[in-house]
Formats: structure tokens, C-alpha cells, sequence
């Protein structure tokens, strides 16, 4: 991502995203479908990084 902060993160990130993962302990659910979301960057001629937080909202996992 070449040091460049997504438009859509504006929330403060918690002090545990830091830390180093457990390999053995399933992932936390991000609750976004990054599948889609890479797939619709792809086809808007955008980065991740460069999508709002609108675009975002759109592949919400509830």
C-alpha cells in the first residue's frame, strides 16, 4: 500500500490491531466482504486505498 492511508479508515485503530497474530486462533471477522471489494476497486479503476467510506459500506458483512 506504499505508505498510504485508506481514505475510508478514519477511526482511531485499537492498540491490539498491532500486536502479532496467534496462527493457531481463527482471524477476527473484518466484517467486509474484501473478495467483492477488490473485485469492484478492480473494475473502478481504483485502488483499495482510494475508495471512500461509502464504497466501503456497500459490501458490509452483517
Amino acid at each position: 500500500m506504499n505508505g498510504m492511508k485508506p481514505n475510508f479508515l478514519t477511526e482511531v485503530i485499537q492498540d491490539d490491531y498491532y500486536k502479532k497474530p496467534n496462527p493457531y486462533v481463527n482471524a477476527p471477522s473484518c466484517h467486509v466482504n474484501l473478495l467483492e471489494l477488490s473485485r469492484y476497486a478492480k473494475r473502478n479503476g481504483k485502488e483499495l486505498a482510494e475508495l471512500s467510506k461509502e464504497d466501503v459500506k456497500k459490501f458490509t458483512i452483517i
